[in-house]
């Protein structure tokens, strides 16, 4: 780093990482290097994972952690990996769109991800590792767990709360002011209309096709 540039080094090597790294160099940030538990890299050059990050770690100004939240054995490996990250403070820079919109009194975690669109309104809290992503929208109060994903396009009501390693699928609505538990899975296209407990999964209906 003594040449000025901020590096920034991902951990996860598939397609959610061209995201990642996208913001990143919107916000200042080189982006060559990828650790990754399998030898693959779609950003810069495969480098190893874990043991060779913090070896490495010298070189970087911070990690963006780039392993999607799509299932809750994702965010199981997600949660593994920040703790790594914390037991060994290396520093994660939240990452936000300048295409994004996060109004007044919002609060951004560290290690956050902000992608295209997304919509963060007043006064909520966002917090560590959460995945926001394309075209979400966060209402006023609304407050996210840790290592909660937001999936495209879905939809948080005003001063709903989200647990920790929650996932809110594409398009689904939670009506304002509701409760969804830790470890929730919320699938695409639902609507919430009651509170959700700890590690509950709300369906769709099945579509019925007649003969």
């Amino acid at each position: 780093m003594t040449d000025g540039t901020k590096r920034l080094a991902l951990i996860g090597g598939g397609g959610f990482s061209k995201e990642i790294a996208e913001v990143a160099r919107m916000k200042g940030y080189a982006v060559e290097a990828t650790y990754s538990s399998q030898p693959t890299a779609q950003v810069g050059r495969y480098r190893g994972y874990l043991d060779e990050l913090l070896a490495d770690r010298a070189e970087f100004v911070g990690v963006a952690l780039a392993v999607g939240g799509v299932s809750s054995a994702a965010l199981a490996a997600r949660a593994e990996i920040i703790a790594w990250l914390d037991r060994h403070s290396i520093p994660c820079p939240a990452l936000i769109s300048p295409r994004a919109l996060v109004c007044d009194g919002a609060t951004i975690g560290a290690g956050t991800f902000v992608a295209h669109g997304v919509n963060v309104s007043v006064d909520a809290r966002i917090g560590r590792f959460c995945v926001l992503n394309t075209s979400a929208i966060v209402g006023h109060d609304a407050v996210i767990g840790d290592n909660a994903t937001i999936s495209p396009g879905a939809f948080i009501g005003g001063r709903c709360q989200i647990g920790e390693a929650c996932l809110v699928g594409p398009l689904a609505k939670v009506l304002q002011g509701l409760k969804v538990g830790t470890g929730a899975m919320i699938g695409m296209g639902c609507n919430v209309l009651r509170n959700v407990p700890d590690r509950a999964s709300v369906w769709p209906k099945p579509d019925i096709i007649s003969p």
